[in-house]
C-alpha cells in the first residue's frame, strides 16, 4: 500500500494523507452515536399515544378476523408431457423435442388451462351458473348502486345478467395454474368458500382439460383426414395420367419388356453368348483338325488323336496289324524275308496300314466339315448381333424419354400412397387416445384455510402496525414540538468575531473587557452549560473551509479555557495549520501512534508555556504503521483525552479532511465556523447534512470575518 505509507511519511499532504487515512484501516467516515437515552425518553413520555395505536391496531386485526370471509384452496397436478404417444405408424416411440420448444409447449398448454372452452365445461358440469358463490344474483340496492357508479363514469361495462357468463368470470378469479419450475408438472388451484367445493372444483378443472385436450385431438385428426380425403381423387387420377403416358410412350416406341427388362437386351445378351460358343467351338474343330492332318503327314502316331481312340474301326485295324507284325517277326526268324509266307504275311500289313490311313483321312474330311460349319455359324451369329446392335441403341435413345416419364409416375405414386396412408391412420387416429397427459395428484379437501391467514398473524400483524404508527406518531409529534425540521435554521450564533489574526486573538483573550475575550466568553459558557457524557467534556471546532479560521477560534477557546483548567488542543488537520499557528514545541508522534501502541499519550503531547495549553496532533511527520490501524484502536487512544478536564479537536470541512467524520461521532459537542461575508444559511445546511445524524452535536456558529464597529 503505496498510498499508506506516503500518509505516515509525509503527513503533510493534505489529499493524499487524508485518502491514506481512510485505507490505513480505521473508518473515519463512521456514524456517530446514536442518543437512544433522548429516544427513549421521548418514547416514554408519549406511551399513552403508543398503548393507544396498540389498542387499535388489535382493533382493527380482530374486526379483520371476524369479518374477513374464509377461503379454501385444492391444488390438482398435471403432468403435461410434450411428447405425444404414436400409436400408429412404424415408429411408435416418442420423438424427444427441445427443452425450449418443449417448454414453450407447456406454457401454451398453462394457458389452455385458464381459457373460456376449458372453464365453461366446468361450470356446466359442476352447474356453477346456479352456485350463489359464483353466479349470485346482485341486490337492488347493489345494483342500483353499480348504475350510479356507471353513470358517473366511475364503473366500467355492463352490468352482466347471464348467470353462465357471470359464472364463467367468476371461476377464472378462483383458479390459478402454475407450472414448476424445470418441470412439465403444472399446478392447478381452485380457492372456494367451502373446501369441499374447492377440491371438487379443482379436479373438474383437470378433467375438464383431459376433455377438451380429446375433443380438439380428434377434431384436428378429422379435419386432416379430411383434407387429404378430398386429396386422395385427384393424386389417384394423376398417377393414372402418368401411368398411361409411360405405356403410350413404350408401344410408339416398340419397347417391350419380360421379367423386368427389355427383350431386345434379353436378345443381345442372348446372341453375344451364343457367338462366344461358336467361336470356341471354330477354335475346338480347328485343333481337332490340325491334329488329324499332322499326322496325315506322318509326323504322329495315329492313336495320339482321340478320334482315332474313340473309333471301333481303326482299333480292330491296328489290333490286326499288331498280329501281323508279330507273325511277320516269327516267321522272319525262322523262314527268312524272302520267304513266300513272310512275304504274304508284309504284303497282309500293307493293306491293313492303307485301311487305317483311309480311315484316318475320313476323319479329316469329318473333322474339316465341322470347322467349316463352326465357321459358318459364327459368322451367322457375328451379323445377327451386329443388326440387334443397332436395334438396341434405337431402343436406348428411346428409353432416356421412357425413364423421364416413369420417375414422373413414380413420384406421383409415392404421394398418392404416402396421402392415402396419412388418410388411413388420421382417419383411425379419431377413435385413439394419444395425449400425454395425466393426473399425478387430485386435490385432496384442504385441512386449513388459504385466506386470511392465521389469527395469531393477525394479530400479530396489528400489533406491530399499532406499535410502528404510535412510536410515528410520538417521534412525529416531538420533531414539530421541538422544531427540529430544519437543523439549519435553528442553529444559534454564539460569537461574531472580527478579522485579526492569532497572535492578536490570544492576547485579546487575557483581557476579559475586550469584545473579543466577550466573544470567546460566549461559546466557553455554552460548552460548559451543555450537557456531555463524561465530566470532561470534548468539542469539536469546524470551519467551512480550509482557512485559518479554525485554528483562530479553536487557538483562542483553548486559551480561554487554560486559565482555570487542563486543556488538550487535538489538531486533526493534517496540514496541522492549528499547531504552525503558535510558536510551540512539536511531538515527533501523533495520535495514530498511540493508537497502534507505538507510543504512550503522554510522550505525544507538548504543553505551550507561554499559553498553558497542551497540544497533540493526530498524525505527524514521523508517524509510522506497525500494523492495520482499525477504529478501536483510534477510539481507544481518544479515550484516554479524558483525563483531561477540556479536550479542542480543530477540524476542517469534511470534503477536505475525512478525518473529521471521524471525530464528529466521538465528540460531546460541535462548533461551526463559518465567514460572515459568506451565505450563512446555505453553508450551516451543507455542514449539518454532512453531519448526519451527529448534526444534534452542535451547539452553535461562529461567524468571523464582521467588520469592526
Amino acid at each position: 500500500m503505496e498510498v499508506v505509507r506516503r500518509m505516515f511519511e509525509a503527513p503533510r499532504q493534505t489529499r493524499t494523507a487524508a485518502v491514506a487515512a481512510s485505507d490505513a484501516g480505521f473508518g473515519l467516515a463512521a456514524l456517530g452515536e446514536i442518543d437512544f437515552r433522548r429516544i427513549g425518553s421521548t418514547l416514554w413520555q408519549g406511551r399513552t399515544t403508543i398503548l393507544a395505536s396498540i389498542a387499535v391496531g388489535l382493533l382493527l386485526a380482530l374486526l379483520f378476523i371476524l369479518m374477513a370471509p374464509r377461503q379454501f384452496t385444492a391444488t390438482t397436478q398435471i403432468l403435461i408431457d410434450p411428447t405425444d404417444l404414436h400409436a400408429v405408424g412404424a415408429d411408435t416411440n416418442p420423438i424427444n423435442q427441445a427443452s425450449d420448444a418443449a417448454v414453450l409447449q407447456v406454457e401454451s398448454q398453462v394457458r389452455v388451462l385458464t381459457s373460456d372452452s376449458v372453464m365453461r365445461r366446468v361450470v356446466t358440469a359442476e352447474g356453477l351458473a346456479n352456485d350463489p358463490e359464483f353466479a349470485g344474483v346482485a341486490s337492488p340496492q347493489r345494483a342500483l348502486m353499480d348504475e350510479l357508479l356507471a353513470s358517473l363514469g366511475l364503473k366500467s361495462g355492463p352490468i352482466v345478467t347471464d348467470k353462465t357468463l357471470a359464472a364463467l368470470n367468476e371461476i377464472k378469479r378462483h383458479v390459478q395454474v402454475r407450472r414448476a419450475e424445470r418441470t412439465y408438472v403444472v399446478d392447478v388451484s381452485v380457492t372456494s368458500r367451502d373446501p369441499e367445493k374447492a377440491a371438487r372444483l379443482a379436479n373438474a378443472v383437470a378433467q375438464a382439460y383431459l376433455a377438451e385436450q380429446t375433443v380438439v385431438r380428434a377434431d384436428a385428426a378429422r379435419q386432416v383426414s379430411q383434407s387429404l380425403s378430398a386429396r386422395l381423387k385427384d393424386l389417384k387420377d394423376q398417377v393414372r395420367q402418368a401411368e398411361d403416358r409411360v405405356e403410350s410412350y413404350k408401344a410408339s416406341h416398340n419397347i417391350v419388356g419380360a421379367g423386368g427388362q427389355l427383350v431386345s437386351e434379353q436378345q443381345l445378351a442372348d446372341m453375344n453368348n451364343q457367338l462366344g460358343a461358336a467361336r470356341a467351338r471354330i477354335a475346338a474343330a480347328k485343333a481337332r483338325l490340325d491334329q488329324i492332318e499332322a499326322v496325315q503327314r506322318g509326323k504322329g502316331d495315329v492313336g495320339a488323336f482321340p478320334e482315332a481312340l474313340q473309333s471301333q474301326t481303326i482299333t480292330a485295324l491296328r489290333s490286326q496289324y499288331a498280329e501281323i507284325v508279330r507273325r511277320e517277326t516269327e516267321q522272319m526268324a525262322t523262314l527268312g524275308g524272302r520267304h513266300p509266307a513272310v512275304i504274304e504275311i508284309q504284303a497282309q500289313a500293307e493293306r491293313i496300314r492303307r485301311m487305317i490311313d483311309d480311315e484316318v483321312n475320313r476323319i479329316a474330311l469329318s473333322a474339316r466339315g465341322d470347322y467349316d460349319a463352326a465357321k459358318a455359324d459364327e459368322q451367322t451369329l457375328a451379323n445377327n448381333l451386329e443388326a440387334l446392335k443397332h436395334t438396341t441403341i434405337g431402343t436406348n435413345e428411346a428409353m432416356v424419354g421412357l425413364r423421364e416419364l416413369e420417375r414422373e409416375a413414380q413420384a406421383r405414386r409415392s404421394i398418392y400412397e404416402s396421402f392415402l396412408v396419412r388418410a388411413r391412420e388420421t382417419g383411425e387416429q379419431e377413435q385413439l387416445d394419444t395425449k400425454n397427459i395425466r393426473i399425478i395428484s387430485k386435490a385432496n379437501l384442504p385441512m386449513r384455510r388459504s385466506s386470511p391467514p392465521p389469527n395469531m398473524f393477525v394479530a400479530l400483524a396489528g400489533l406491530f402496525m399499532g406499535v410502528t404508527a404510535g412510536i410515528g406518531i410520538v417521534m412525529i409529534r416531538a420533531q414539530s414540538e421541538t422544531g427540529e425540521s430544519d437543523p439549519a435554521t435553528s442553529i444559534p450564533v454564539l460569537a461574531v468575531l472580527p478579522d485579526v489574526d492569532i497572535s492578536f486573538g490570544l492576547n485579546t483573550v487575557e483581557d476579559p473587557k475586550s469584545r473579543y475575550a466577550a466573544e470567546i466568553e460566549k461559546v466557553y459558557r455554552v460548552v460548559r452549560q451543555s450537557p456531555t457524557r463524561h465530566d470532561s467534556p470534548s468539542i469539536l471546532v469546524i470551519a467551512a473551509d480550509d482557512r485559518d479560521d479554525t485554528a483562530a477560534v479553536a487557538l483562542t477557546l483553548a486559551a480561554m479555557a487554560a486559565a482555570t483548567k487542563r486543556v488538550l488542543l487535538i489538531d486533526a488537520d493534517l496540514q496541522r495549520r492549528t499547531l504552525s499557528a503558535i510558536d510551540a514545541d512539536q511531538s515527533e508522534a501523533g495520535l495514530v501512534d498511540v493508537a497502534v501502541g507505538r507510543r504512550e499519550l503522554s510522550d505525544v503531547i507538548v504543553r505551550d508555556r507561554e499559553t498553558n495549553i497542551n497540544l497533540a496532533s493526530f498524525i505527524s511527520q514521523s508517524s509510522r504503521r506497525a500494523r492495520r490501524i482499525k477504529d478501536e484502536d483510534v477510539r481507544h487512544a481518544f479515550d484516554q483525552t479524558r483525563l483531561f478536564d477540556m479536550v479542542i479537536v480543530a477540524a476542517i470541512d469534511f470534503a477536505h479532511e475525512p478525518t473529521t467524520r471521524f471525530f464528529a461521532g466521538v465528540v460531546d459537542h460541535i462548533i461551526l465556523v463559518a465567514r460572515a461575508d459568506e451565505r450563512q444559511q446555505r453553508t450551516m445546511a451543507q455542514l449539518t447534512a454532512r453531519l448526519g445524524v451527529d448534526a444534534r452535536k452542535i451547539r452553535g456558529t461562529v461567524l468571523t470575518g464582521v467588520e469592526a464597529a
